[in-house]
Parts: structure tokens; C-alpha cells; sequence
């Protein structure tokens, strides 16, 4: 049940994160790298409580997460700036492809058995299945066959490291001091990758505003999101009976956006069936883990 909450945590901190970067319209790139930087620093204040294992695959696996982050990102932005970004969508049903792919291979002890619990699995299977129709309708997004051959290796990448995550995290009794430590690491790696991939400013180097003050006080608020959204996924993905679970409740971010729109009486392009129909598959996943 602590996955489910923390994987809503996550989609709740999705959502205002994308609202930040909606509200303050800064430069992307210059953006990513602050916010990352910034989000280390804040999950860095909890190092008192963290814990280092001494298996090398925890930091292997940290430190490449943070880099396929940091890249997804400098994607997401790429697809911005050519219109498309709506098609980012796609990625959430193929990394949680990919995570239970990859963790039929890491666990097969694991593997669903109908012979054994035939409604939990048939109820999870029809749920992933809600869900990943119901991502595709939420929005009316480009989804060509280019777009989605852009998207593919990204959006498996993102799943693989949720299994990995969870492989690695294992069932320590002190399972939230490895969360903070992964996070930290995993942020860590990210920042820097990012800002690696700013000498390659389109515009030719570095913005001149390179400390300006609307900058950075939107890079923190981005990064007081992200460094949320970082741990709550971590902690989820750590805590459920599957990787690729928390993965899918994440798609429920835009209806967060929708729920703030309304209220502001903002006109939004979610649809409502399809929204109803991802509450649902949310509300079957939970159910099946019980």
C-alpha cells in the first residue's frame, strides 16, 4: 500500500513540476542543469541518514540512471522545440514495458502464475492494459511512427533502470536510508551530464543570464519538485511488488493538470473518458496487489 501512495506523491510532484516550467518559460537547457544541481543539494541535506552499501551495482546502476535521466530530459526538450512534445506520452506504457520485461528476467521466481492467482493476475494484466489505451486518449498526441521510433529506446531505458532500481535496492531492513543514497547519486550523475550537454548551447555557449535571478529561482522551484518526484519514485519503485507498477500510476500526472485548470477555469485538452478509464486502471492495480 506505502508504493501506492508514494508513486501518487510522484505524479503529484510531476505535475507541479511541470506547471513550474510552464510558469517561469526559461531557457530549457540552463533550466535542466540548475534544477538538477539544485535537487542534489536538497536531497544532499539528508546524507546524515543515508546508507552505502557495498555492492558496486548500487552505484553502477545509480550513476547511469542519473545519465538516461539527464538524456530523457535534453529529449523531452528536443521534442519541445519541434512541437512534438506531447508525444513524450508514449513513454510511460514503454517503460513500464520495458521494467517488466526486464524484471521477468532478473526475478523469475517472480513471473505471474494463473495457476496459482489467476484474479490477480488477470485483474493486473486488464488494468496495464486500461491504462496504456487510456495514456494514448488522455491527449491528442502526434504519435507518428518517426516520433514513436524516437521515443522507443529512451522509453525502454527508463523501465530497465526501474527494475535495475529495484534489484539493486533489494529487501534491506533500512530500505529508506538506500532510497536517499540512490536518489543522491543517481541526481548527482544527472547534473552533471547535464551540465556537460549545455557547452553544446544552441545558441553557442552559455546564456549570458547565466546566474539571473528569475533563472535561478525557478531552476530552485523546479528542483524543490524534481528532487520530490526523484525520491517519491525511488521509494515506490523500491516498495512495490512490481517495477513497472509506480510507472503507471506516474501517467496520472495529467490529470492533476487537468483537476488545477479546472479550477482556474483554464481550458484543457485532457479527455474525460479516457481519464476516467486511467483512474480505473489506477484503482485495478492497487486491488491486484492486495
Amino acid at each position: 500500500m506505502f508504493w501506492f501512495l508514494w508513486a501518487l506523491s510522484a505524479s503529484l510532484c510531476a505535475a507541479a513540476l511541470a506547471e513550474s516550467n510552464r510558469i517561469f518559460r526559461l531557457d530549457p537547457q540552463m533550466l535542466n542543469a540548475w534544477r538538477a544541481t539544485f535537487a542534489t543539494g536538497l536531497v544532499a541535506l539528508a546524507i546524515p541518514y543515508m546508507a552505502w552499501p557495498a555492492d558496486k551495482w548500487f552505484y553502477i546502476v545509480a550513476g547511469m540512471d542519473g545519465m538516461v535521466t539527464a538524456i530523457g530530459m535534453i529529449m523531452f526538450f528536443y521534442l519541445a522545440a519541434k512541437r512534438s512534445g506531447r508525444v513524450s506520452s508514449m513513454i510511460l506504457p514503454l517503460a513500464a514495458i520495458g521494467s517488466y520485461l526486464m524484471w521477468w528476467m532478473l526475478s523469475p521466481g517472480e513471473r505471474p502464475d494463473l495457476t496459482t492467482n489467476p484474479g490477480r493476475v488477470i485483474t493486473a494484466v486488464l488494468s496495464a492494459t486500461i491504462i496504456f489505451v487510456a495514456i494514448q486518449k488522455v491527449r491528442d498526441n502526434d504519435a507518428s511512427w518517426e516520433s514513436f521510433l524516437f521515443v522507443l529506446p529512451i522509453g525502454f531505458l527508463f523501465g530497465i533502470f526501474d527494475a535495475l532500481t529495484k534489484y539493486v535496492m533489494g529487501e534491506d531492513y533500512n530500505i529508506y536510508a538506500l532510497a536517499l543514497s540512490y536518489a543522491f547519486l543517481e541526481l548527482l550523475v544527472c547534473a552533471v551530464v547535464s551540465w556537460l550537454a549545455t557547452i553544446h548551447h544552441p545558441i553557442g555557449g552559455r546564456p549570458t543570464g547565466f546566474f539571473d535571478g528569475k533563472l535561478l529561482w525557478g531552476s530552485f522551484w523546479c528542483a524543490f519538485w524534481t528532487s520530490g518526484m526523484v525520491l517519491s519514485a525511488v521509494f515506490a519503485i523500491t516498495l512495490a511488488p512490481h517495477p513497472s507498477l509506480p510507472g503507471l500510476l506516474m501517467a496520472m500526472t495529467p490529470l492533476w493538470l487537468f483537476g488545477l485548470n479546472f479550477i482556474r477555469g483554464l481550458r484543457d485538452e485532457v479527455s474525460i473518458p479516457a481519464s476516467i478509464m486511467l483512474m480505473a486502471g489506477a484503482i485495478g492495480l492497487l486491488l491486484s496487489t492486495i
